[in-house]
């Protein structure tokens, strides 16, 4: 059996702007009988849905929405069963929660979501995604043009609070390494074509 064929699980992350949904898009289009999922591990993670959408509306503080997602990261951990066919795993409540609340200095809460991360499946190949503030200026600001309303709050902060986002984004991708062994891509100057290729290049590594 060949490496590609062992790899069942490819788990992507990066901050906003790096190029990630554009990545799990085209895995996915390279792999149409793969299951594709969103942050929590598990399908069905009504909790994860619950603080998601309070998050988006805007309603609760970080008090009340980082318990909800430690809640909905214990469920998944709990609720997880091991793939049997292939996976695509777009980021994790894991990660983007102890990027978040340790870039904030909530060392309660990102201490809470490390923990976990020493139970946490881990995957066969996992890819960070990085890019420089220029790179990421520039993606923002065709998307403005291209379509303003695909523009989310998130991807804001890198002009906002750049050192914020970049604090977010060291912690992000030092979990990443340390727990799953990631591998970081910096997309910078590579086309999206160009990054699915090094990345599938690495998930067929054996």
């Amino acid at each position: 059996m060949g490496a590609q064929e062992r790899v069942r699980s490819i788990h992507i992350e990066g901050m906003d702007l790096a190029g990630k949904t554009t990545l799990v898009r085209s895995l996915a289009e390279h792999r149409p009988d793969a299951e594709l999922r969103h942050n929590a591990l598990t399908q069905e993670n009504e909790i994860y849905v619950l603080a998601d959408a309070m998050r988006l509306d805007g309603k609760g503080s970080g008090a009340v929405l980082g318990p909800l997602y430690l809640a909905a990261l214990t469920y998944d951990l709990e609720a997880y069963r091991a793939p049997t066919g292939t996976t695509i795993q777009d980021s994790t409540v894991a990660l983007r929660s102890l990027a978040y609340y340790g870039a904030r200095g909530d060392g309660r809460l990102a201490a809470d979501f490390e923990g976990l991360l020493g139970i946490h499946p881990c995957f066969d190949r996992s890819i960070v995604l990085t890019a420089a503030r220029e790179a990421r200026l520039e993606r923002l600001e065709a998307r403005r043009r291209a379509n303003p309303a695909e523009v989310a709050d998130d991807d804001l902060l890198v002009v906002g609070d750049p050192e914020l986002f970049y604090r977010m984004e060291a912690r992000l991708i030092e979990a990443a390494v340390e727990h799953f062994g990631a591998i970081v891509v910096d997309t910078s100057e590579l086309s999206p074509a160009e990054v699915l290729a090094r990345v599938e290049e690495a998930v067929s590594e054996g």
